[in-house]
This record gives C-alpha cells, sequence and structure tokens, in this order.
C-alpha cells in the first residue's frame, strides 16, 4: 500500500512539473517562432504562339514535384485565340490544386485623353466593369472555371475598381488592393519587404530570406514572381527553387487566396 501510495504521489508531481515547465514558455515566444502561411503569387500568363510560356511549365513542374501549391495570374483576352491545348494545360493546373486568378482581361495600357494609363489606373467604371466582367466571362466559356480572385495589372488600380469588382460577387478576394477605398472582398495585402523578385523580374533568395526573417511572425505572406521572366537566365529559376525549399524547410503551408479565404469564414 505504501508503495501504490509513493508511485501516486510521484506520478502527481510529475504532471505539476510538466505543467510547469509547459506554462512557463510566454505566449508570444509561441506565436513568434510559429510558420507563417504562404501564397506564391505567380503572375502573367497568357497565349503565345499556340504555347504555354516555358517558363510557366518548368516552375508548375517543380511544384508538383514538391507537392507545393501555386497560383496562376491569368490574363484573360489570352482565351479568345488560345487552342485546346492552352486551354487544358490551364485546366490540368486547376485540378492539380492550383487556382487560376482574373490578372485583368488585357494587361493593356490604354491611352485616355492622350495618356497612356493602365486597365485599372486612370480608366473609369465603365471600362474597367467590362474588363472584369468579359474576363470572368471568358473563364467560364473555355475553361470551365469561375475565377475567385482578382489581382491588377501592375498592381495599380483606382477609386472605380472597388465598384467595378462589387458589381462581380463571384470574386471574393483581392490581391495588394493598394487604395483607401473600401471595398466588400478580402484584402490579402502585399509586404513588399517580402518578394521573390528583387527588383521586379529577378527572383534573389538572399534578400528574400532577409525579408522573411523581419516578417516571419505575419499570419500570412503573399510574395510575387513572374515566371515568364525566369528562362533565359537559368539562375533566375533556381534562386525560385531556393525560395521554395526554404520555405518548406521552415515547414510554412502553402495555399491559394480562394482557400485561404474560405478558411477564414
Amino acid at each position: 500500500m505504501f508503495v501504490l501510495y509513493n508511485k501516486y504521489i510521484h506520478t502527481i508531481l510529475c504532471s505539476f512539473l510538466l505543467c510547469t515547465v509547459s506554462c512557463s514558455t510566454p505566449f508570444w515566444k509561441t506565436k513568434e517562432t510559429r510558420s507563417p502561411t504562404v501564397i506564391l503569387k505567380l503572375d502573367d500568363l497568357w497565349y503565345e504562339d499556340g504555347l504555354v510560356h516555358p517558363g510557366w511549365v518548368q516552375v508548375f513542374q517543380f511544384l508538383k514535384e514538391e507537392e507545393v501549391q501555386g497560383t496562376i495570374g491569368l490574363v484573360c483576352n489570352s482565351l479568345e485565340e488560345g487552342r485546346d491545348a492552352y486551354f487544358q494545360w490551364i485546366k490540368d493546373r486547376k485540378s492539380e490544386g492550383h487556382e487560376v486568378w482574373h490578372h485583368g482581361y488585357c494587361h493593356c495600357k490604354p491611352v485616355v485623353k492622350e495618356k497612356a494609363e493602365r486597365e485599372f489606373r486612370g480608366t473609369d467604371y465603365t471600362y474597367q466593369y467590362e474588363h472584369l466582367s468579359r474576363a470572368s466571362e471568358l473563364a467560364k466559356e473555355k475553361l470551365g472555371i469561375t475565377l475567385r480572385t482578382f489581382g491588377a495589372p501592375y498592381n495599380s488600380t483606382n477609386e472605380h475598381t472597388a465598384k467595378a469588382l462589387d458589381s462581380l460577387p463571384e470574386i471574393k478576394v483581392w490581391l495588394y488592393k493598394e487604395t483607401t477605398v473600401p471595398t466588400s472582398k478580402q484584402v490579402l495585402k502585399r509586404i513588399p519587404e517580402v518578394n521573390i523578385e528583387y527588383p521586379v523580374h529577378v527572383p534573389d533568395f538572399l534578400k528574400f530570406k532577409e525579408g522573411y526573417e523581419k516578417y516571419r511572425s505575419e499570419k500570412l505572406l503573399v510574395i510575387q514572381g513572374h515566371p515568364r521572366s525566369w528562362v533565359e537566365n537559368p539562375e533566375r529559376f533556381e534562386e525560385f527553387k531556393r525560395i521554395v525549399l526554404f520555405l518548406k524547410s521552415e515547414k510554412v503551408r502553402f495555399t491559394t487566396p480562394y482557400d485561404y479565404h474560405m478558411g477564414m469564414e
């Protein structure tokens, strides 16, 4: 009986000590060391000579091998002339779990009052609504995909963009909103110091890592890149791979904008 009693006391003491050690770790420390969620915001897919640009092909082959989710910023007027192989490549990536998102209708610079503007900056509501809705219609018609996320070409918008987007209820997420105009969409912000490319089109692992270490306590990091620009100089693609492999070693959770939005609801 005495032996059993001692064992009982010993068990209670051990439980108390474990609780004391666990509770002595401050909450802020646990939060600080948690890995963020990461969205790979990949821009500028369009139709080129009947083919998907080889930069896109190599990136998504790599992501498939590493079992990493990515996203595809589709310039939707490419669906007006694209061939079946182009459409099928996009649909295949969607079936693998990547998100295809609305990157404008033309990624163009229209002339407004004799000045070259950008598709969603310097243009009026009617122009923007027509481009947003036409792009969404093409994605449904040619791909059978409802676009749920929007990110403007050049990340450039104006006061009309929010109103135009509000007219498309199927779009739920806005990447890199830069204006103060209120919106009904969920906004996923940009942290300029945490990016794939430094400058645009040039992936740089060391600069990315420096920014990541500074902002690693953020809940979400949305990092932008342009796969079409990573082919001519193979080192650019290698730098992108280093970034992804580093993030995997950090045990981040890769996701897509719409999946993130749905998880928040």
